[in-house]
Parts: structure tokens; C-alpha cells; sequence
């Protein structure tokens, strides 16, 4: 599933919560990293599935904290029962 910026990966198995952040997405290791940080951040205070992989998009650089918040939020209560 996806949104604007952001693709999610719900697995079947395993469990806790991961951001990968690919070079495509953000050259410098700065940015990569501040993209992470922020989008941990966000999911930390959201109600999350068993196990998710979330993959920003190079846009989410632009996004602000709330922002982020909001659409992870919106995105996984689509398809997060």
C-alpha cells in the first residue's frame, strides 16, 4: 500500500517496525538518516500492526513531523484492522 509519499509493506511473519531509506530516495547519508529519524518518530506514537517495513519516498524529505504523522496515520488505518 501506498500514498504520497510513503509505500508500506505489511509481512505475514515477524515482528517490530522498520524505515528504509534507499539512496535513490535521498543521496546524502544526512538526509536518508533525518528522513528515518522523523518517520520513526511518527510511527512510535501510531497503533501499529504486528510487523511493518515503511519505504519514503525522495518527496518526504519536503514533509514536515506533523505531516508525517498524519499520513502514516491515514495510510495504515486504510488497511490496519
Amino acid at each position: 500500500m501506498s500514498s504520497e509519499h510513503f509505500s508500506v509493506v505489511i509481512p505475514t511473519e515477524g515482528r517490530g517496525y522498520a524505515v528504509v531509506v534507499s539512496k535513490k530516495a535521498a543521496r546524502l547519508s544526512v538526509t536518508r538518516h533525518r528522513i528515518k529519524r522523523r518517520t520513526l518518530a511518527a510511527l512510535r506514537t501510531l497503533d501499529l500492526p504486528q510487523a511493518i517495513i515503511v519505504f519514503p519516498r525522495a518527496s518526504a524529505s519536503s514533509v514536515s513531523y506533523q505531516d508525517t504523522q498524519t499520513e502514516l496515520a491515514a495510510l495504515l488505518s486504510k488497511n490496519h484492522h
